[in-house]
């Protein structure tokens, strides 16, 4: 097998690029590392640019079997030296294994005409946070997420980490403006609820309905008055306890947990 030996490759070079936004979103292409991940991705048939090993990884036998299978499936995998790979790794103790995959591709209408149940995230900024809604999004599914322009990059690779592999799966949708968002929902049907620190209504004044959209705000500012102002219902997690606020992310798993209900 060729051996990639410098840091100057060109596949290196373009991994390492890769931990750019610009980049991503100009090739289209993001990062996967460690073998759980990698492989989730090939079962879930994603486009594999190709593949990264560590030589001493390859000592291991379930990664000298994702070598060989990814071989077999006529995957392109390149081996590297030890250095050179860690210089390509974004996190320090990188597996030993990086894949460059193709992002998938979603139509914005074809996902609000088809789905029933969507969270929009409004400026969410922690890469935790975003990657936790996105795998609960898939838990409790089948729904879609919508990121609108002060969200962080689903494809960071903080993101695609805290997705557990969920990234594959659920459809991500990319929308500047806000009314436009509101305008596209409310004309695919979607009842649109604003989860926010105070209000008068909870999850039991949400009845059955065909269509829902939940809206999960920024970690500091909540959900944007213009949101708020546009929305069908505003609500607010009830909590007995001493707690003054919650995790967003734990809160986005209570909201997206309880609404769900309501279509079921």
């Amino acid at each position: 097998m060729d051996m990639i030996k410098s840091k100057d490759n060109n596949k290196i070079k373009y991994v390492r690029a890769l931990g750019a936004k610009k980049k991503r979103e100009e090739e289209n292409t993001f990062i996967v590392e460690g073998i759980k991940f990698v492989c989730e991705a090939i079962s879930e048939k994603q486009n594999i640019i190709y593949l990264l090993f560590s030589e001493q990884s390859l000592n291991k036998p379930d990664m000298k079997d994702l070598y060989d299978y990814s071989v077999e499936l006529g995957l392109e995998a390149h081996v590297c030296d030890e250095d050179v790979f860690k210089s390509a790794a974004d996190t320090i103790n990188a597996q030993g294994v990086i894949a460059v995959v193709g992002k998938n591709e979603y139509d914005a209408d074809h996902i609000l005409k088809n789905y029933r149940f969507i969270i929009m995230c409004d400026r969410i900024q922690d890469p935790g946070n975003l990657g936790t809604i996105i795998r609960t999004a898939d838990a409790f599914g089948p729904a879609a997420v919508i990121l609108n322009k002060g969200c962080v990059d689903a494809h960071n690779p903080k993101v695609v980490r805290a997705t557990a592999g969920a990234v594959f799966r659920v459809p991500l949708v990319y929308m500047d403006s806000d009314m436009d968002i509101i305008k596209s929902l409310e004309n695919n049907g979607f009842k649109i609820v604003s989860t926010v620190v105070e209000s008068d209504h909870s999850f039991d004044d949400i009845h059955e309905e065909n269509k829902i959209c939940v809206v999960i705000g920024n970690e500091g500012q909540g959900v944007s008055r213009e949101i708020v102002e546009n929305s069908h219902l505003n609500i607010t997690i009830r909590m007995p306890g001493r707690a003054e606020s919650l995790n967003a992310s734990i809160a986005a798993g209570i909201c997206i947990y309880e609404i769900r209900k309501k279509l079921l």
